[in-house]
């Protein structure tokens, strides 16, 4: 064992629950280089459980965003300007959500933290999600607002083609709200959150939720930009091509250029990235071990909504199963593959041995 990994855990085992930050501090390194120390050791098996607080506990807490969403499908050629022949599908959604949502499927404790409102649609996401198997005790359900609502359009390809949400009870979702949930946050194996919070939630997020792995979801180009002061505390980043030049500077056209993006996520302490190179595939990478570009599955696409969620509920899964980064990658692609051929945003037979049989 290496000198500098000697140390770590000498510091670790004074103080369980003691900061990254606070560690490289001490040793006078930088804190992905305490990061990568970390990720060793753990490997290794000197740190037990995830991440490394010593602790055996394995569910998975994901905070985020709880809406409905409400999706339109054209039966012909989209004509803008005009009344489309189609149909129209209510169904509960939100990032946050669906990640719990798929979650629970593949088998793991997952508890959500949202906010709904006090009408027809809070009551039906509460009621719908209790029965996916997910955690509800802190989804919280706020007098006189209105719970969030998605509503896309979903051309004859099956592509979305325009979306309008109304999302602002989540600025309800408060440092203070969050606060109430602080022990469970830190005494999870995994924390999962999205960028539909509010800066003031992801700061205190980020700051208070320990040595828990925190994944991210980045959302959008334009929710990406929230998370640019803490990449150092993100440890599996799953941006698409757009958000990733959009946080890096850097043009990704080709998988050279995937590579070199990746490169400047890690400078930052970003420890593992996921990134979607759309009918390329998934090009991922980790600081310190394997990168490479893993090709897209091939699928009879009905729906591309929720197929992100489910990729990272795929990665959550294979992190509290304690499966390598390439055979994580491959089965949340599965995941995402079998939500893809679903008019619903949750695939509702997503499973491990479901996926498993896609991936033979």
């Amino acid at each position: 064992m290496a000198n500098r990994e000697k140390q770590i855990l000498q510091i670790i085992r004074r103080d369980p629950f003691i900061q990254q930050q606070e560690i490289a501090e001490i040793l006078g390194v930088s804190r992905s280089c305490v990061a990568g120390h970390i990720m060793n050791l753990t490997k290794k098996g000197n740190i037990k459980g995830k991440g490394y607080i010593l602790s055996e506990n394995s569910y998975a807490v994901t905070i985020g965003a709880a809406n409905m969403d409400v999706t339109s499908y054209v039966f012909s050629e989209l004509i803008y300007g005009d009344s489309n022949p189609g149909k129209n599908k209510s169904t509960v959604g939100g990032v946050g959500r669906n990640i719990a949502h798929n979650i629970a499927l593949l088998g793991n404790e997952s508890y959500l933290i949202s906010v709904i409102g006090d009408d027809i649609y809070g009551e039906t996401l509460f009621e719908k999600t209790k029965l996916s198997g997910v955690y509800t005790d802190y989804l919280h359900k706020l007098s006189g607002e209105s719970t969030s609502t998605y509503h896309s359009l979903i051309d004859e390809q099956g592509e979305m083609q325009v979306a309008v949400n109304d999302m602002s009870i989540l600025e309800k979702l408060t440092p203070a709200l969050l606060s109430q949930s602080k022990a469970l946050i830190q005494n999870a194996g995994i924390l999962i959150i999205d960028c539909n919070l509010t800066e003031d939630a992801l700061a205190w997020l980020f700051s208070y939720a320990g040595n828990i792995p925190i994944f991210v979801d980045t959302v959008s180009t334009f929710k990406a930009n929230k998370i640019r002061h803490w990449l150092s505390h993100i440890h599996t980043l799953k941006p698409n091509r757009l958000e990733a030049e959009i946080l890096s500077g850097i043009k990704i056209t080709t998988l050279a250029d995937a590579a070199n993006a990746s490169f400047w996520f890690h400078q930052q302490g970003v420890q593992r990235i996921a990134l979607s190179m759309g009918t390329e595939g998934v090009y991922y990478s980790e600081i310190g071990g394997v990168a490479g570009c893993s090709p897209a599955i091939p699928i009879n696409i009905v729906n591309a909504n929720g197929a992100g969620d489910a990729m990272m509920a795929g990665l959550a899964h294979c992190w509290l199963e304690g499966m390598s980064w390439e055979e994580s990658i491959r089965f949340s692609q599965g995941c995402s593959a079998l939500t893809l051929s679903s008019e619903l945003t949750n695939y509702p037979n997503l499973s491990c041995s479901r996926v498993k049989k896609l991936l033979e």
